[in-house]
């Protein structure tokens, strides 16, 4: 038992850095009528645009935000999923059937709505991973930062994980958007809002406010793709970040996503000191979608 709990727990660091389990953000603009109007959901698993709801025994989510903010930066909470553990609906000899929860909802646009760019963002509640030897010598593990653990000895690990998500929608003319002061951040340098195949999409990644950079220490990257290339393969383009800056040219229409996963240790003076105590290393992850025509 001890030996499938760090199993798991290192499972979840793992897969993460390999896009498992991601969380992204569904925003598919309609124009068939005007004002045009954005369907808006969340994704959860491993495959652009749907895979798993956020709420599966197989892995779960809870979110702590899902929000709209408007070119002004005013803030719209949007509706969020249930976080309970999903129970089948009905059995069958060789299926369950699971109700789906991906906080579906529609955005409509007004005639007079301000121009400019709606940021649509998700965050997850923090969880924490402490792994210990307790005061009897037995291995434990809670889902707690370790100064919260009461009958604790020797700590093996402690970690906190938390994941963010966004994707925007067009009303008139693209502006830059401003950054929403994620833990971890991908921002567009590019206009998202008319790309074709081909075209370069250049991109910021901050890490709490400040540019992110390969080093000897870290090799950084970003990785990309969509469900019409590399997705049902396995595979993604991938692109070094230097600077906090990366790139890459997308190869054909349809949803794209652009993902990055940053690990970083919890110092008395660094950007996560405010977690010493509660944890020794802080692993994030950022995914930004989009649209190519």
């Amino acid at each position: 038992m001890k030996k499938t709990l760090l199993a798991l727990t290192l499972t979840l660091f793992t897969a993460a850095a390999a896009q498992a389990h991601s969380l992204w953000i569904n925003a598919f603009e309609s124009h068939a009528h005007t004002p045009p109007h954005v369907m808006v959901s969340l994704g959860w698993g491993h495959a652009l645009p749907m895979d798993d709801i956020l709420n599966s025994p197989n892995g779960r989510v809870e979110l702590d935000r899902f929000e709209l903010i408007d070119p002004a930066q005013g803030k719209t909470v949007l509706l969020l999923p249930t976080a309970q553990e999903a129970k089948p609906s009905g059995t069958a000899r060789d299926f369950d059937v699971f109700p789906g929860d991906l906080a579906a909802q529609k955005v409509a646009f007004k005639a007079d709505s301000a121009p400019g760019v709606y940021q649509f963002s998700a965050t997850t509640k923090p969880t924490f991973y402490t792994q210990y030897v307790d005061t009897k010598g037995k291995e434990r593990m809670q889902l707690k930062p370790r100064d919260e653990v009461k009958d604790l000895d020797k700590t093996l690990m402690s970690v906190k994980f938390q994941a963010f998500a966004k994707s925007y929608t067009t009303v008139g003319k693209w502006t830059r958007p401003e950054p929403l002061g994620h833990g971890l951040e991908i921002i567009p340098r590019t206009d998202l809002s008319d790309l074709r195949a081909g075209d370069l999409v250049e991109v910021d990644v901050l890490f709490y406010g400040k540019p992110l950079t390969a080093t000897a220490k870290s090799i950084e990257y970003i990785t990309a793709h969509s469900a019409g290339f590399g997705q049902s393969d396995g595979f993604a383009l991938f692109s070094y970040i230097m600077d906090g800056k990366a790139q890459f040219r997308v190869q054909n229409a349809g949803q794209w996503m652009i993902s990055v996963n940053h690990k970083d240790d919890v110092t008395p003076d660094g950007p996560l000191k405010d977690l010493m105590g509660k944890a020794d290393q802080v692993y994030h992850a950022a995914s930004l979608t989009f649209t190519v025509k």
